[in-house]
């Protein structure tokens, strides 16, 4: 399998950025070109976070009112290999209305998706890329 590009979703939060940290890794053996996406937010403050925890990846601001549909569509755009997101997705009634994300994510992409488990932050904090 040639893995050339891997999106990784995020909404900016410790667990989220769990699944970047993954993400990042994996680019690395790879080689790979990794883009991270967010849906909704600044794209100012998401520049400085790809920064802070994802150096050398590019970031992608997108909108969209259905957050899963619009991280398939910017893996889509970017002809993504792998998709990369969080298990732990939103929870309380955005939950019941939207359904869960990495679920739906994981039904409507067309390529490779990868759902990291982000609950266990001793198992994530082991990652190369975390800071000392």
């Amino acid at each position: 399998m040639s893995v050339r590009t891997i999106v990784v979703g995020t909404d900016q939060s410790e667990t989220a950025t769990r699944a970047v940290g993954w993400a990042v890794d994996m680019a690395r053996r790879y080689e790979a070109q990794l883009v991270v996406v967010q849906v909704g937010g600044d794209g100012a403050t998401l520049e400085r976070y790809v920064a802070e925890v994802a150096p050398g990846a590019r970031a992608r601001a997108v909108d969209g009112e259905d957050p899963a549909a619009a991280i398939v569509e910017a893996a889509e755009a970017e002809k993504a290999d792998v998709l990369v997101v969080g298990n732990l997705g939103m929870s309380g009634r955005r939950e019941f209305l939207l359904g869960n994300i990495p679920n739906r994510v994981s039904h409507s992409a067309r390529c490779t998706v990868v759902i990291v488990n982000t609950a266990d932050p001793v198992r994530t904090s082991k990652l190369p890329w975390r800071k000392k």
